[in-house]
């Protein structure tokens, strides 16, 4: 049985079908944190609930990602990936289904911190085995871009079509088939890292590089969830919002879509420093014309939305690149979970709370500060560590 779940024959990494599979699981394993709001809205509908009870349903599975994330940088470089990916698979599977068949909102909440953290398992797994391959920038754009594609599709496509009609538990029930997805293609998986081994897996170089990495590519998403989510309100202002399919955020997620498919076609840059303080830089300057209204027009602003979303994306999967570069032993890569996780919370909590009589002007002003913050930093990382991040990733 253990011969037919799990491949006796290491794979190759950089293989396709290993790379595939990793970006898929990141999709699966994440499908309900990228399409939260998707999913609490049917809950609210469902089972009448009420704020309180919407936050600390999502904060458990927020709670649930982060810790797995965390915690296995204890045995990501040791453990056998197959069978983590097995385990989390089917415990994430049990865990999303329980709720459908047994009522009560605390067996909800406590299903779901287990949903959070078996998911969060897998999705350390496909970010580490991503972070072994020879161009790890790339293969994170690609998983930027599915789940960009994936949240176009099903919160803001779906929803015109089928979502309408569907209840809590049926989402439910779909996220844990995605769950047995996650089981097969854990099949296709390594059965570990290239730097797997007890003393690999406690020494890295310059750990305090890539902490400091980490602490940039946090910024980079706390600035994007920041201005994406003071998007959608002003797009629901909108004519192209009331279109089918979605109208204006659909075109929005499209274009960061794109940003970070284009970091997937260019690859690794020598410098890492570049495309960022490029991307960052375009980034930057639209958000401050549109402070001082230097975007006037409907379609000039929905442009200007477009570049933003899209070079920070860009942006987004050069630091993650940068962090698995930096980070020579592969112990502390599954973070960039956790930064990404944190990230877009924290942008949440920020429009939330900087709104202020409905105008927008400070969630941008503080993305664009996270932004050049992040930009110092990571100039002066790269010009420190220069070694590190031109080495082979072989």
């Amino acid at each position: 049985m253990s011969s037919i779940l799990f491949e006796k024959k290491q794979a190759d990494v950089n293989s396709i079908k290993v790379r595939l599979a990793a970006i898929l699981i990141s999709v699966c394993t994440m499908m309900y944190f990228i399409n939260m709001p998707l999913m609490l809205g049917l809950a609210v509908k469902d089972l009448s609930l009420e704020q309180s009870q919407v936050w600390l349903l999502g904060g458990l599975f927020l709670g649930g990602v982060a810790l797995a994330v965390v915690l296995s940088i204890l045995f990501i470089r040791i453990a056998h990936w197959q069978r983590l990916i097995f385990i989390s698979g089917f415990m994430s599977l049990l865990a999303f289904l329980l709720p459908v068949f047994v009522s009560g909102f605390t067996v909800l909440l406590i299903c779901q911190a287990l949903a959070g953290f078996f998911a969060g398992i897998g999705y350390a797994v496909a970010i580490a085995c991503l972070g072994d391959t020879r161009n790890p920038t790339r293969n994170y754009a690609l998983v930027l871009t599915a789940q960009t594609a994936t949240v176009a599709i099903v919160s803001y496509l779906l929803p015109q079509l089928v979502v309408r009609g569907t209840t809590f538990n049926e989402a439910l029930m779909a996220v844990a088939g995605l769950s047995f997805v996650v089981i097969l293609l854990g099949t296709m998986m390594p059965r570990n890292g290239k730097r797997a081994s007890l003393k690999s897996a406690m020494t890295t170089q310059n750990p305090i590089a890539v902490f400091i990495t980490l602490f940039t590519l946090l910024l980079v998403f706390v600035g994007g969830s920041s201005v994406r989510n003071s998007i959608e309100p002003i797009a629901s202002h909108l004519d192209f919002a009331a279109t089918e399919g979605g109208g204006v955020m659909i075109i929005l997620l499209l274009a960061s879509g794109l940003g970070s498919l284009i970091a997937a076609v260019m690859g690794t840059h020598s410098s890492y420093t570049k495309p960022m303080v490029i991307s960052l830089g375009i980034a930057i300057t639209v958000l401050v014309m549109g402070v001082f209204q230097l975007w006037p027009e409907q379609i000039s602003l929905i442009f200007a939305f477009c570049l933003v979303g899209g070079a920070w994306n860009f942006a987004a999967a050069y630091g993650m690149g940068l962090t698995a570069k930096l980070d020579d032993s592969g112990k502390y890569t599954p973070l960039i979970a956790a930064m990404q996780i944190i990230g877009n919370v924290a942008g949440i909590a920020i429009v939330g709370s900087l709104v202020v009589g409905g105008s927008y002007a400070l969630p941008y002003m503080l993305a664009c500060i996270v932004w050049i913050l992040a930009l110092m930093v990571v100039i002066q990382v790269v010009k420190r560590n220069q070694k590190l991040v031109t080495a082979s990733n072989d």
